[in-house]
């Protein structure tokens, strides 16, 4: 029964006929539970559909700069298909904002905004889930490091937002590649010997200790105890000293008895005897000769170790019981459950016994060599009696000497080296390119890299040196098998460093300077520019051709190359003669150019000269003020319709006035401000391109170097060019009349071009060997081979090396070997 028929049910009641009235509530409740869910039913299949989208952040506009900007973005309703709807579709209350208020940059906030470049962080590893790390590391692990830039104001480094600076400069990149070295876990040396018990009697404790040969490093792993203990044991200590102690004397020395010796050579006497009567019982001819051999084989071993020959004696010690009181008195008064033996077996010591020394063997050198011109030679002599007991050792049994080989006529050594190629151009993997598609393009990658080389062997011999000075081709040393090379190999592989770029920092600024002719040699000229400057306070990698220009121009009136400066103002002096009151102090000048340099005062005839300066002299009785500080800077660089310069000064007040004084002035009169960069902000400067390539000017032929290759030169001097052009601050390129001439960078200069280099490769191998000795019938044909290394790579248009680096060619057929049978 459904819910609706429960509900009617419950209105009749049992057995009662339909009530209208007392159904109504509930059925209206029934209808608008099912409008409400399928209500919601629609909303959560549009709300699943329909999806607001955004457009990027526009330009931040205003009618003044800084933050009472507004910037918008589109924002519009899309199907998750991606094609645009109505906006009624998507959600209302999660529809993003279009508008926002943002920071509105001028030109002027160049002056307040800058990067601020954090110093590289420690090189970290790249995670990649392609590349397997391998299981030895043999050259480092290519990394990333990264750096942080934030964009500050100058004057209190306060964080701003990146859109501020990246307006007048792009951001500096945050990441390069690295190379991170291999780890080097800890080495420490063996342990030492165990010390001494620390306790003569009962239970100790005795310890050996190990150093640290290397530590570890880049990661490896930490070092191991140094130190180890263990419990050691010795003789039970004694409960309470008694009044009889044992001595115990020292063993006496090694000796043999005599009569033992008697009765054993007796012995042997003996038993010769027997073995003579059971030889002559031994009848059978066989068992006989198997005693023979037996006999034989033994007196061998006999003589084989007669350098062992060991004899076995005696030694005695004496054991006593004595008194505190110092007599000895018997044994029976020493409480021992075991007494020591004072009887004990030794081996006689003997000394090393050793032959005389042998004849010297022939000198190992057969043949002349400058490198090592003596060789070596040996003897010998071997040992009689190995020492026993003793602690002395038998002598050096084998004896060294250099010799040289005697005649005229000894031919000379054949030797043979290792000779390497050159190293090829340090190169640092391109791993980040596989793990970051965003440096897919990234070419110039910087930091740790790895250098390779080719080894070979060839038969040493002066030609090598005469090759190399004089690059013939025909001296070259011919490689040979490696085999014949006996000495170290030289490294193929080496860690190198690619420097990576630095950006060019520059000061701040200057203040703009007087306005000044164009050219101070021609003063007719009606033309003159107040000039600014900068300069480079960190010299970038690649010249000072990649920082930005130094020096900005702005076109002014009334130029003069020559001005008066006022750098002090003299006391003083009040008028009509009086003591105090209205007076005038007379400036103190110099002359300077338009660079602000002091120069000759005659040179400053034809500029205004200052006019002294109205001043106040304090009377006893007058408010006191101190000097006018100086100007503050200006807070614009030049003036617009929105934007004027202004510099401030101010005093203070030292003392009041008395009674009958001139009052002080009030707070407005101690501050003075006045217009500055009054010039409009129409900035210029000269840009520079970059230079081109490198071309030779054959008119600077004196320059030219004289090494040379086939009689052809390889060094000159070239010329290289570059645009420059006069440009407008924020408008572009503009007429080079606009900019100061005699201020225009060169655009013409000499450079050095590389020098050219052919490619070097040495002579063919020898043919390898065919096989000499006969082939099966069904046998395939050998072949024999040849190759050549590559010395020096070619480089700026030298020579190409050859294609063919390896011939090979069939050996001739040998003859068949010839079979039989039966």
């Amino acid at each position: 029964m459904g819910l609706s028929e429960g509900s009617a049910a419950l209105c009749r009641g049992p057995g009662l006929p339909p009530v209208p009235a007392r159904c109504a509530g509930v059925l209206l409740l029934l209808l608008l539970l099912a409008s409400w869910d399928a209500r919601a039913q629609s909303e959560f299949q549009t709300s699943s559909v329909y999806l607001w989208k955004t457009g990027p952040w526009g330009r931040c506009m205003g009618d003044e700069c800084g933050p009472g900007g507004i910037q918008t973005r589109a924002v519009w309703c899309a199907h998750v298909e991606g094609w645009t709807t109505l906006p009624t579709n998507c959600k209302q209350p999660e529809r993003p904002d279009n508008q926002q208020s943002c920071f509105r940059v001028c030109d002027w906030h160049k002056e307040l905004y800058d990067w601020q470049i954090g110093s590289w962080n420690q090189c970290r590893p790249v995670l990649s889930r392609s590349h397997e790390k391998p299981l030895e590391c043999l050259r480092g692990e290519e990394g990333i490091q990264t750096r942080d830039i934030t964009c500050i104001q100058k004057s209190n480094g306060v964080p701003a937002e990146d859109v501020i600076c990246e307006y007048f400069e792009p951001k500096p990149r945050q990441e390069q590649a690295c190379l991170i070295p291999c780890r080097q876990d800890c080495i420490v040396a063996e342990f030492s010997p165990w010390s001494e018990c620390s306790k003569t009697c009962g239970n100790g404790l005795q310890h050996r200790t190990r150093h640290v040969v290397a530590p570890p490093q880049f990661g490896g792993s930490a070092c191991p105890n140094l130190t180890e203990f263990q419990i050691c044991q010795s003789s039970p200590c004694a409960a309470e000293e008694s009044l009889y102690s044992l001595n115990v004397g020292p063993w006496s020395a090694c000796s043999v008895p005599h009569s033992r010796q008697i009765r054993q050579a007796r012995k042997r006497g003996k038993n010769k005897e027997k073995e003579k009567d059971r030889e002559k019982a031994v009848r059978d001819p066989e068992a006989r000769e198997l005693i023979k051999k037996k006999r034989n084989r033994n007196r061998q071993n006999r003589q084989e170790n007669k350098y062992w020959d060991i004899q076995i004696g005696y030694q005695t010690r004496e054991v006593t019981c004595t008194h505190r009181n110092g007599k000895t008195t018997a044994l029976s008064f020493c409480k021992q459950e075991r007494l020591p033996i004072t009887f004990q077996s030794c081996v006689i010591t003997k000394e090393c016994q050793v032959s005389e020394w042998s004849e010297w063997t022939p000198c190992s050198k057969t043949c002349f060599d400058m490198t090592t011109p003596k060789g070596n030679r040996t003897r010998s002599r071997a040992i009689k009696q190995l020492p026993i007991g003793g602690e002395s050792e038998c002598p050096q049994l084998e004896e060294a000497e250099q010799c040289v080989t005697q005649g005229d006529g000894v031919a000379p050594c054949i030797t043979y080296g290792w000779r390497t190629t050159e190293w090829t151009d340090c190169r640092v993997d391109p791993l980040l390119s596989q793990q970051d598609k965003r440096r897919g393009n990234q070419t110039a990658l910087c930091g740790g890299g790895i250098q390779t080389r080719e080894i070979y062997c060839v038969q040493a011999n002066e030609n090598l040196l005469s090759y190399l000075n004089t690059l013939k081709e025909k001296e070259a040393s011919r490689p040979v098998d490696r085999n014949l090379c006996t000495g170290p190999l030289p490294s193929t592989s080496q860690l190198c460093h690619i420097p990576c770029p630095t950006e060019c920092e520059t000061s701040a600024w200057s203040a703009w300077g007087p306005c000044t002719y164009e050219s101070c040699d021609d003063p007719q000229a009606k033309k003159g520019f107040k000039l600014r400057k900068r300069r480079i306070t960190n010299e970038p990698t690649g010249g000072t051709g990649n920082c930005p220009h130094l020096l900005e121009a702005i076109p002014c009136e009334e130029p003069s190359c020559y001005d008066w400066r006022i750098i002090g103002l003299e006391e003083c002096i009040p008028d009509n003669e009086k003591p105090c009151g209205p007076g005038t102090q007379v400036p103190i000048v110099v002359c300077v150019n338009s660079d602000g340099e002091e120069v000759d005062r005659q040179l400053c005839r034809d500029a205004i000269y200052p006019i002294p300066v109205v001043c106040e002299a304090p009377c006893p009785k007058d408010c006191v003020l101190s000097m006018w500080s100086a100007w503050s800077s200006c807070s614009h660089t030049c003036s617009g319709k929105t934007t004027e310069g202004k510099q401030m000064r101010a005093r203070s007040i030292l003392a009041y006035a008395g009674e009958g004084g001139i009052q002080c002035p009030n707070s407005s009169a101690l501050q003075e401000t006045r217009s500055c960069n009054e010039h409009s902000c129409t900035v210029y400067h000269w840009q520079t391109g970059p230079w081109g390539q490198c071309i030779e000017d054959t008119s600077v032929s004196a320059f030219n170097s004289s090494a040379s290759w086939n009689g052809e030169a390889t060094c000159s001097v070239g010329m290289q060019t570059r645009k420059v052009i006069c440009v407008r601050v924020n408008v572009g390129q503009v007429g080079p009349k606009k900019c100061p001439e005699s201020l225009r960078p060169e655009t013409v200069r000499p450079c050095l071009l590389p020098c050219r280099k052919d490619c070097i490769v040495t002579p063919f191998s020898d043919w390898t060997s065919c096989p000499s000795s006969c082939q099966e019938g069904g046998a395939t044909i050998k072949k024999q081979s040849r190759h050549r290394v590559i010395i020096q790579l070619p480089a700026n248009g030298g020579r190409e090396c050859p294609d063919s680096l390896y011939e090979e060619k069939e050996c001739e057929a040998s003859p068949v070997c010839y079979s039989y049978r039966y």
